[in-house]
C-alpha cells in the first residue's frame, strides 16, 4: 500500500467518496487500484445470475462490480464496499466474503468524507485533479496526487 501522512489518508478517502458522489466512479476505481496496488476492477450496472436481489456484487473471475441500477453509480458505500470485495480477493486470494469488514471499510471513507466535508464548509468539494481541500489534524491541505 502506499503510504500516506496521517491526514494525507483522510483528504485521499475524502476524494474517492467526492469522485463517486460526482458521478465518476471509475476513477474513483483508478486511484484506490492504485493506492492498494492491486488490478482495477471493471464497473458494470446490470445483474448477475443466482444475484437479482442484491444492491451490488463483485464477480471475482470477472474482476468486476456489478451494480444493480444506474442509481447506484454515485453512492459511495455501495461502491466502495464492492471494490473491499475486489481488494480481499486481490491481495488475500480468498473467495470468502467478509461483509462487516467490507461495510466498515467503506464506512472510513465516507468518515473522512464527511469530516472533511465539514471543515470546507458543508458542500460536496469539486473532484477536480487535485480534489478537496480539507483539515484533519493539521493545516489544511490539498488531497494527494495519486
Amino acid at each position: 500500500m502506499n503510504s500516506h501522512p496521517v491526514s494525507g489518508i483522510h483528504e485521499f478517502r475524502a476524494r474517492v467518496v467526492a469522485l463517486i458522489l460526482n458521478g465518476k466512479p471509475e476513477l474513483s476505481l483508478r486511484l484506490l487500484a492504485r493506492h492498494y496496488e492491486v488490478r482495477e476492477p471493471t464497473l458494470r450496472v446490470g445483474t448477475v445470475k443466482g444475484h437479482r436481489k442484491v444492491l451490488a456484487c463483485y464477480v471475482e473471475k470477472e474482476k468486476r462490480i456489478y451494480l444493480s441500477n444506474s442509481g447506484f453509480v454515485t453512492d459511495p458505500f455501495v461502491v466502495l464496499h464492492e471494490f473491499y470485495h475486489h481488494l480481499r480477493a486481490s491481495k488475500v486470494g480468498k473467495t470468502r466474503q467478509v461483509e462487516t469488514r467490507a461495510d466498515l471499510f467503506a464506512t472510513d471513507f465516507i468518515r473522512d468524507f464527511l469530516s472533511c466535508n465539514e471543515l470546507i464548509g458543508g458542500r460536496i468539494p469539486s473532484a477536480g485533479p487535485s480534489g478537496p481541500t480539507c483539515q484533519i489534524g493539521g493545516r489544511p491541505r490539498r488531497s494527494p496526487q495519486p
